[in-house]
């Protein structure tokens, strides 16, 4: 990535972010902001999954492949958690809000397992 598009995301995060922040969080209310922004959430989610697939498939069952493996399934289970996280918002289903921090935090905890097969793998 440029640094132009770096300068241009940490621009936009600086101007969005203070509102955010002073956001009331107590209510679970599906303000169009914030469904906008759960959506991005789950776009990148996408992206990326689709970019470790690629790169897996690159990788052809080398040594590099398990972790790359991982990686992938990490971002299904985050993509899980962020559409159960927009559904909530909607009000789509009542869900608890525990469950979808729960996904999260498998996925999360899968993502760290990957990198660090890469890195034993690399090291």
């Amino acid at each position: 990535m440029s640094t132009v598009r770096i300068v241009l995301v940490a621009l936009i995060l600086a101007a969005v972010l203070p509102g955010l922040l002073r956001a009331d969080t107590g209510s679970v209310s599906a303000s169009g902001f914030g469904v906008l922004f759960e959506a991005g959430i789950l776009l990148v989610v996408l992206i990326c999954f689709v970019v470790a697939m690629k790169i897996f498939s690159y990788l052809r069952g080398g040594e590099l492949a398990s972790g790359w493996q991982v990686l992938a399934i990490s971002f299904i289970v985050l993509c899980l958690g962020q559409m159960m996280e927009l559904a909530s918002m909607l009000e789509l289903f009542g869900l608890d809000r525990a469950v979808v921090l729960g996904i999260r935090l498998i996925g999360v905890s899968l993502l760290m397992i990957g990198v660090a097969r890469i890195k034993k793998v690399l090291s």
